[in-house]
């Protein structure tokens, strides 16, 4: 009879997990005319282990909070942080049954080298094995029946294994020593890698891995979607800045830094008017006669016309440091708890104040590290015309040279200006912005208002503002690249009419349509900002009126706009693409000229006109005239084209005669006949 078997072990739950990582576009392998080249960029792995939910590697669930996570002590072993619903454990105790299982695979393996030996002749038997019966009592604790060789047996050793692996896998796991220093630019994957090059925290992007999770085990997590979170300014790796060098020698414009931080300027938002472009810039060095100066936080006064890092500047001598460039003021520290020390004395506070340029965050309590290279998007909300020159003029051709290599150096796109410009936000310039995908693959960055969190960053791009406000840079913004970039937005917004004027005409009479069928009138809009509070064109309705019932403008069709701030951008965007003509109050508006053909008039109306879309430089590339009526002078006839203001304000409503009026409009005529 044979005797009872013994109990199954109780087998722990195995997990197979398949995880996969998409490579995004490396960075450059080199920036020119650096003397001394920064590391390039590369591109962290996230750490393996952490749930397989949530949103891929590099990308911020903007409905997520941020975790933030004490920085460890240099040696201790990592602790737990909880980071989705998938929890890791400790395991615990091998079980009893384990250990049987173990003798019981012991017992067999000697019981083989018995046979084997039997096999050669060196030993009597002690078990028949063609029997599967005990013969002799030389093989203590051999079992007088074929229960241990089954199948079933069997199957419980393999599952003892099984187990055995895995708690000898979970014991010999490493702990991740946080509190080493990254180099700039370096991979962030090998965080924690050890000594073994085998370690599962050392992913490739591009790879697919396999890993088995036994019982749940929980793992510090410093790192989260490539943002190193500090609830302590203290417990950061000590950072040297680097930098500016200029991505591109021919360009210019374009700017790389490392490890450095980025503040607002917080006076800047109660100017009037506001101004949402002006950034400060946290400069971490080791030069003992800079940290010396008790003023090296104070951010220069004005940063306007300091083309360059080394552009000087009179405040210098007042402050004795650098004052940066452009929309971006250089402050100079040891590291984030100096810097803020250094601002919150009393002195130093005062002197910003007198200066406009108190910075948030002034106490800094915690601290956001970006390991990716982030581009830094800064441009005036309140004025889509300087955004447009200040800006998008300077990173045009940048944009040209990554498109046509099909590689943006950066993973990320970081905006105090306004939150969600490139996702949820429908602002003028944002919709410019996301329908030429400027940025390509980068995803932007949502950040906190939160004026006491600091964002550092290991590799900073620098997009210069107003480097190119006038375009004096020669064959950087050339009429080619100007069309290429127009016409997407032609194609992006289903524009009816083609870019060039005479290209219409040619398809229409290819489609068979009359040569005269698209041009039968001439089509002028009209805007007169009669919503807003200053700035009015008063009685332009009048005026249009009586045109009408002239007999020559019987082939101008005069077209008004009431509000254009209530338009959608493919609404402007449509009413200029469709005009031959466009007269309007100056401002912002007359942005929308991109959107407009090739040969088009422009006419902006106002006591004082003060108009980058009027620089000649500009009207060339677009194939268009330009003209500015503004103020009456003293002596002016009543034939002259010009306002009659209602104040000596630059801003005030003003009217036009009838005389002055029709004079204007016979002249826009005779432009489009040319």
């Amino acid at each position: 009879m044979h005797s009872e078997k013994p109990p199954l072990p109780k087998l722990q739950p195995v997990l197979l997990r398949r995880t996969s990582s998409i490579n995004p576009p490396n960075g450059f392998s080199g920036i020119t005319g650096a003397s001394t080249p920064l590391s390039g960029s590369s591109h962290g792995a996230p750490l393996s282990g952490g749930s397989s939910h949530g949103p891929p590697p590099g990308i911020v669930d903007p409905d997520a909070s941020n975790p933030v996570v004490a920085d460890e002590e240099p040696g201790n072993s990592a602790t737990v942080m909880n980071m989705s619903t998938h929890k890791r454990k400790q395991s615990g105790p091998v079980d009893n049954d384990i250990i049987l299982a173990m003798e019981r695979m012991e017992k067999q393996e000697e019981m083989e080298q018995m046979e084997e030996r039997y096999n050669m002749g060196d030993v009597e038997p002690a078990f028949d094995f063609n029997n599967s019966r005990r013969v002799s009592s030389s093989f203590p604790g051999a079992y007088a029946n074929s229960s241990f060789l089954n199948p079933r047996t069997m199957s419980l050793v393999a599952a003892a294994l099984v187990l055995l692996a895995l708690a000898a896998f979970h014991s010999s796991s490493e702990t991740i020593d946080h509190s080493a220093p990254i180099a700039a630019g370096s991979n962030t994957a090998n965080l924690g890698a050890s000594n073994s090059e085998s370690s599962s925290k050392s992913i490739t992007y591009g790879e697919e891995h396999m890993e088995i999770v036994g019982s749940p085990k929980e793992a510090h997590v410093h790192e989260y979607n490539k943002v190193r979170y500090f609830d302590k300014p203290d417990k950061m790796t000590p950072m040297i800045s680097k930098g500016p060098i200029l991505f591109n020698q021919d360009m210019g414009g374009l700017h790389l830094f490392e490890e450095v931080c980025v503040t607002n300027n917080m006076d800047a938002l109660r100017w009037t008017p506001m101004e949402t472009s002006l950034r400060g810039l946290v400069y971490f060095t080791g030069d003992q006669d800079i940290l010396d100066n008790e003023k090296r936080c104070v951010p220069c006064k004005d940063t306007k016309g300091l083309e360059g890092w080394d552009s000087a500047s009179p405040e210098e001598a007042v402050l004795g440091h650098k004052c940066g460039m452009n929309g971006l003021h250089a402050m100079f520290a040891s590291s984030v708890g100096d810097w803020s020390e250094c601002i919150s004395r009393e002195e130093n506070m005062k002197l910003m104040e007198e200066y406009g340029q108190t910075q948030s965050p002034l106490d800094v309590d915690t601290v956001h590290l970006f390991t990716q290279p982030t581009f830094l998007l800064q441009f005036n909300v309140l004025d889509t015309e300087v955004s447009m020159f200040d800006m998008l003029m300077t990173y045009l051709p940048h944009w040209q040279y990554f498109r046509d290599n099909n590689e943006f150096p950066f993973d990320s796109v970081i905006s105090h200006s306004l939150e969600g410009c490139l996702s949820h936000n429908h602002h003028w310039f944002c919709e410019i912005l996301h329908q030429i995908n400027a940025f390509g693959p980068a995803k932007e960055i949502p950040w906190e208002s939160d004026e006491k969190t600091l964002y550092c960053f290991k590799q900073l791009f620098y997009n210069e503002v107003g480097y190119q406000r006038n375009l004096d840079k020669d064959d950087l913004v050339t009429k080619d690249l100007l069309g290429e970039f127009r016409e997407i937005l032609f194609r992006k917004f289903a524009l009816s009419r083609r870019r060039n004027h005479h290209a219409s005409q040619k398809a229409a009479a290819e489609q068979g349509e009359s040569e005269g069928s698209n041009d039968e009138y001439t089509k002028i809009i009209f805007y007169d900002n009669k919503l807003s509070e200053k700035t009015v064109w008063n009685e332009m309705d009048t005026l249009i009126a009586k045109a009408r019932s002239l007999e020559k403008y019987q082939n101008v069709k005069f077209v008004t706009v009431d509000d254009s701030s209530d338009l959608t951008v493919a609404e402007q965007a449509k009413s200029f693409n469709e005009a031959d003509a466009v007269i309007m109050v100056h401002g912002e508006q007359m942005t929308n000229a991109i959107f407009a053909v090739d040969g088009t008039t422009f006419v902006e109306v106002g006591c004082k006109v003060s108009s980058l879309i009027g620089n000649p430089k500009f009207m060339e590339l677009m194939d268009s005239t330009y003209q500015a009526v503004e103020r009456c002078t003293e002596g002016a006839d009543g034939n002259s084209v010009c306002v009659v203001c209602d104040s000596d304000e630059d801003d005030s409503n003003f009217t036009m005669t009838a005389v002055a009026f029709e004079n204007l409009i016979d002249g826009v005529v005779r432009s489009l006949q040319k």
